[in-house]
């Protein structure tokens, strides 16, 4: 390359001749890059790779693409596969296309896709770049990236129009989990952007459901949690965002650093031309930061695994710390039993025999209650055509607390014991409804 120059420079004595010598990639370039994306499969076959090389390291920061124009004479896709996960990239704006799990069926058994290609196309795809310029946003969304790809690492790069972007992606092998760094420069300076997750997002193997889609935000140590069906546009201050659906996360993660996070609504006209809401998150890139991104299960050894404080998002509303010791036990009994189905019958006698003692106070109290219900219907009748407010009103009243205490009945003695024992079955509704672990797990026949 050095000698390409140095003969430019004595040959050539037209500035701008030298200029393009100097800075232009030449031809043959690009032929590397759309060979490897062509042929992802032989990365594939890299996958036996050491434990200890699965996840690159992180460089201290990013290098600059290099000057000139920098574009793909065509749209082509990136596959990385992984034991866990395959992911597809696109170098048009550079953003994923598909993410698949491997562990986890649709209702056919093929892998279980997380993004709906049909909502991408109308609002855009995730791990987009957004600058606040909309003419910028615009030419990134359909510039055509050059990519290069070494083992679990892919470079995306693209420069035109005095624009230069350019993007890193690592993906763990061990994980689903895959970092990223970007920078975006416009005339040499460079410019604040942020990286979006869009579309919608989750299980695709089942009808798009509303209430389960969620906006996902950290506040110190917990996290908030703002449903698609009544969401407002909202700006906060977080080191962790992303969105979910029942069983799903995809989490931006910025380590040590909280960033700006904007969580809005987009719409866009359906098959009856009613509008269909989907999320839309954005995180700021700090200058030089890596963004560690989570997509897959809302499972708690895969979560801590990534980020220790991820095992937070686990929600399991209002009776939460009933239903963490029910899903414990239900996972020790499924250890041993190797079947849902009959870990929580085998789960359900236990939990009946904790509130058995509540259960046999609720009935006898409503044994003794049906034995004094004819003294009940006589006051009754007796005293049924009195007003509201006439005096004798309290007699009755008397009368029936006499009724209680001979007999023995405490008015509160059924209703109690069964308040008492809610919150154990919507703790077990809640462990049943949210842990993943159950999601097509199978009984019987």
């Amino acid at each position: 390359m050095e000698k390409r120059v140095i003969l430019a420079l004595v040959l050539s004595a037209a500035v701008l001749y030298t200029f393009q010598a100097l800075f232009s990639p030449p031809a043959p370039a690009p032929a590397p890059s759309v060979t490897t994306a062509e042929t992802p499969t032989p990365a594939t076959k890299q996958a036996p790779a050491p434990a200890n090389s699965s996840t690159p390291e992180k460089s201290e920061g990013i290098v600059p693409a290099a000057a000139g124009d920098v574009q793909a004479d065509k749209a082509e896709e990136f596959v990385f596969d992984t034991p866990l996960y395959t992911a597809t990239l696109s170098n048009v704006g550079g953003v994923l296309h598909s993410y698949k799990l491997k562990a986890y069926t649709d209702g056919e058994g093929h892998p279980l896709e997380l993004i709906n290609s049909t909502t991408s196309t109308k609002v855009g795809w995730p791990l987009a770049l957004m600058t606040g310029d909309t003419a910028l946003d615009q030419e990134l969304a359909k510039a055509q990236f050059v990519g290069r790809r070494a083992a679990d690492q892919l470079t995306l790069e693209f420069a035109a129009n005095g624009v230069q972007a350019r993007k890193v992606l690592r993906f763990d092998r061990e994980n689903y989990k895959f970092d990223l760094q970007t920078a975006v420069t416009k005339d040499g300076n460079n410019v604040s952007h942020a990286v979006v997750w869009q579309g919608s997002f989750g299980d695709q193997s089942i009808p798009e459901d509303a209430t389960k889609k969620n906006a996902v935000y950290q506040t110190d140590t917990a996290f908030k949690r703002a449903n698609l069906r009544n969401l407002k546009d909202q700006e906060f201050i977080t080191p962790r965002a992303g969105v979910d659906d029942q069983y799903f996360l995809a989490m931006f993660i910025v380590e040590d650093s909280a960033v700006a996070v904007k969580v809005r609504k987009q719409e866009y006209p359906g098959a009856d031309q009613k509008p269909v809401p989907t999320l839309f998150v954005s995180a700021v890139v700090p200058d030089g930061k890596t963004v560690d991104v989570y997509v897959g299960p809302k499972q708690r050894q895969w979560l801590s695994k990534a980020d220790p404080q991820l095992e937070a998002t686990l929600d399991y509303g209002w009776f939460g710390f009933i239903a963490r010791p029910l899903v414990f036990c239900l996972l020790w009994i499924h250890s041993y039993i190797g079947n849902f189905g009959w870990s929580i019958v085998l789960l359900t006698v236990a939990l009946n025999l904790v509130l058995f003692p509540l259960i046999l106070k609720q009935q006898a109290s409503m044994q003794k209650m049906q034995k004094i219900q004819p003294h009940m219907r006589r006051l009754q009748d007796q005293y049924k055509k009195l007003k509201p407010t006439d005096p004798k009103r309290a007699q009755v009243q008397a009368e029936m607390m006499g009724l209680y205490k001979e007999h023995g009945v405490n008015p509160m003695g059924g209703c109690l014991p069964l308040l008492l024992q809610m919150p154990f079955l919507f703790g077990f509704y809640s462990a049943l409804a949210y842990s993943i672990e159950l999601r097509r797990a199978p009984w019987i026949f």
